[in-house]
């Protein structure tokens, strides 16, 4: 298992980093001493954190593959070689698949899953070349290791499947790119304080539909309660996600509660291999 240890002059992209916690994980890096990257669609609060942070910056929409691409060739060339690759821009679509428009469905899999391939391609072949290992962190959820019990009312089809297949796609590169000394984990956040919501309505490209609302609800009153105990700041979410690197983790969660969604699941596919003769 690979490890991410000393992060003093490490190159580091983050994706998704003008908020949340790809915020939280460009502030993280650039005080452990790495040389930081941030990226967002969000092109003026990008450029006033990474100002305020002083890390270098650059547009860019993760769904876009080429675009992507020269992100990290970009990057590349103004910071130096890149250690570690946070694939963390991620958006949020409410509702049932039933009810689901193909624009969608194109959006959020182009953000939350080929936005994490888009980066994970080039990075990749840039290690290649330079004989270089390196780490991935790609930010899935808590929704990508179960059905949460607190927002099981709420219909997040789309958002589930994204999150369940970031964390397919991690064990695949884990086998694939391990014996080539590059590492793959993937954070598995609960509730973090975040503009997840507004900011996936405020950005979300014409091609797509073009700005939208983003609507959470379904949530009863004790569930809302006590999800609303479980917030935690993106820098705390940021802290743990360093934490995990630095073990060797490949799953990483922010709260303990997700392991009772996690063993509830397990126990319903344990019943099902004990109906077996």
């Amino acid at each position: 298992m690979q490890r991410l240890g000393d992060l003093r002059g490490k190159g580091a992209l983050v994706t998704g980093a003008a908020d949340g916690i790809g915020l939280g994980l460009a502030e993280a890096l650039a005080q452990a001493g790495a040389r930081v990257f941030m990226s967002d669609v969000a092109a003026e609060r990008l450029a006033s954190q990474a100002a305020r942070i002083g890390a270098a910056s650059a547009p860019c929409d993760v769904s876009d593959g080429p675009a992507v691409a020269r992100l990290v060739d970009g990057a590349w060339a103004e910071i130096g070689p890149i250690d570690l690759l946070c694939a963390n821009a991620g958006v949020l679509v409410t509702g049932s698949i039933l009810d689901a428009s193909p624009p969608d469905v194109e959006w959020i899999f182009g953000v939350n899953v080929w936005g994490i391939v888009n980066a994970c391609r080039p990075f990749v072949r840039k290690l290649r070349e330079s004989r270089r290992g390196g780490q991935i962190l790609m930010t899935g959820s808590e929704h990508s290791l179960s059905s949460p019990r607190l927002l099981r009312a709420t219909p997040l089809h789309l958002y589930n499947m994204t999150k369940h297949a970031v964390l397919s796609l991690g064990e695949s590169l884990r086998a694939e790119l391990g014996p080539e000394g590059i590492g793959v984990s993937v954070l598995c956040p609960g509730p973090v304080t975040s503009g997840l919501a507004v900011n996936s309505g405020a950005h979300r490209p014409a091609r797509f539909g073009g700005p939208t609302k983003i609507e959470v609800g379904g949530i009863g009153p004790a569930e809302a309660a006590q999800l609303a105990a479980q917030y935690i700041p993106a820098s705390r979410a940021a802290e743990i996600a360093l934490r995990g690197l630095a073990a060797g983790a490949f799953v990483i969660p922010t709260h303990r509660f997700e392991k009772d969604d996690v063993d509830a699941r397990y126990r319903e596919i344990a019943d099902g291999f004990d109906l077996l003769e």
